[in-house]
């Protein structure tokens, strides 16, 4: 395998006149060596010398110009961590809800209506949650009017769980602890949104 690579030269013993002194023949400097440095030539025609640039300041009361990237508009509104918590929460709701559902679609058609039930307030929850999470800085009263009525709506089939003896109060317990929170967070965040507009 290494026959086919052909033999490296050997490097020349003898070096040229320039390697040694610097100097590259037919690039020497024009004018001589290199004198030190005093002071830069005077500038042409009553131009400053070079430097730092002086600038005028802004007279009072005006402000330097803005680059359109760094102009100022109508500023976004801030974003609602009420909107952002209920959000939040009614996916982690409606993720919840879609256990007993499917328990109630396995346990066969006695509780299938039940879990039908909970299957729409499961997705409901959920596509409650991310319109809040995606419009958390709007005002509109969509939004948390849909999520306060499927959160609603899961606390009303978990109370009507309770009669339902498949599900027992643990369908009422979670829809509880996780249905009472977005009521109570998004009514306050409406009543506020309501105060502050």
């Amino acid at each position: 395998m290494t026959e086919n690579i052909p033999p490296i030269p050997p490097a020349p013993q003898s070096y040229p006149s320039h390697a040694l002194s610097g100097v590259i023949p037919g690039n020497e400097p024009p004018y001589g060596p290199p004198q030190p440095y005093t002071q830069p030539p005077p500038a042409p025609y009553g131009q400053q010398p070079y430097g730092q640039p002086q600038y005028a300041p802004y007279p009072p009361q005006q402000y330097p110009p803005t680059a359109p990237w760094q102009q100022t508009g109508p500023s976004k509104a801030k974003s609602s961590g009420f909107r952002v918590a209920s959000g939040i929460i009614g996916i982690v709701l409606g993720t919840w809800l879609f256990i007993p559902s499917i328990a109630g679609f396995n346990n066969g058609s006695s509780t299938a209506f039940m879990a039908f039930l909970i299957l729409l307030a499961a997705l409901g929850n959920i596509t409650a949650g991310i319109l809040l999470l995606v419009s958390q800085r709007n005002r509109t009263k969509g939004a948390p009017a849909t999520s306060l009525s499927t959160a609603g709506f899961a606390l009303l089939l978990g109370f009507i769980g309770l009669v339902v003896e498949y599900y027992g109060a643990a369908l009422f317990v979670t829809s509880l602890i996780l249905a009472a929170p977005i009521l109570i967070v998004m009514g306050i965040g409406l009543s506020r949104e309501k105060r502050g507009a």
